[in-house]
């Protein structure tokens, strides 16, 4: 069983105006969640980091344990569990957009290995939360406590938005719903990485960009 190493963590304090703007969005987002007083909040601030990876990195490998909590800022990232051998091209379950939080959930609950992988598919930016840091904010703060099952209630709906996702029967349905839902992945992702997030070959996707222009 191996661990993540986080090279690139900055603490907050050093990290700049990009930093500021992202925890200026994060804290809108979980106030929404739970009216937490700035005490909180200052405890969160204290334990949280800045993290950076560039295109093509990969967070999380299988046979690690999931070690964090990565509130995505800047970039997308592919979640998968294998390849393509056909392709040579991972076969991608979920792609996670700013504004998410991106983990493997059953590694990082459980601490067990996962087989799951994550990798940035262009220069990405966090706010990172490990999780023994986590676990010293649920017991230094209620609220944290509350967040926290938040938090992992709104992530386990994005799971049920894939297993729905999937489900879909056809490949012009999955490919209208994936511009509604993750329109700016069109810019962040590759066309192979889309292909493969929607079951389909890179022709077909090809096929059904060009009818949506028409």
């Amino acid at each position: 069983m191996t661990d993540q190493h986080f090279p690139t963590l900055t603490p907050i304090s050093e990290a700049g105006d990009v930093c500021a703007g992202a925890l200026t969005n994060l804290h809108r987002q979980m106030l929404d969640m739970y009216p937490f007083q700035e005490a909180d909040w200052a405890l969160f601030l204290r334990k949280v980091r800045w993290e950076t990876r560039a295109k093509n990195e990969l967070l999380l490998r299988p046979g690690e344990v999931c070690d964090c909590i990565r509130f995505l800022h800047r970039g997308a990232v592919i979640y998968y569990d294998g390849i393509d051998e056909e392709l040579q091209l991972e076969q991608v379950g979920w792609i996670a957009r700013p504004g998410e939080m991106v983990l493997e959930i059953t590694s990082f609950f459980q601490r067990i290995p996962t087989q799951v992988s994550l990798k940035c598919t262009v220069d990405c930016a966090f706010l990172t939360l490990p999780y023994a840091d986590l676990q010293v904010l649920y017991f230094a703060s209620p609220a944290w406590n509350t967040i926290g099952r938040r938090l992992a209630e709104e992530y386990m709906l994005l799971m049920a938005e894939r297993t729905h996702f999937h489900k879909l029967n056809s490949a012009r349905e999955k490919y209208r719903y994936f511009t509604e839902r993750f329109p700016e992945a069109l810019q962040l992702v590759s066309q192979r990485h889309i292909a493969a997030f929607l079951r389909i070959r890179p022709e077909t996707l090809s096929r059904l960009r060009r009818k949506r222009k028409v």
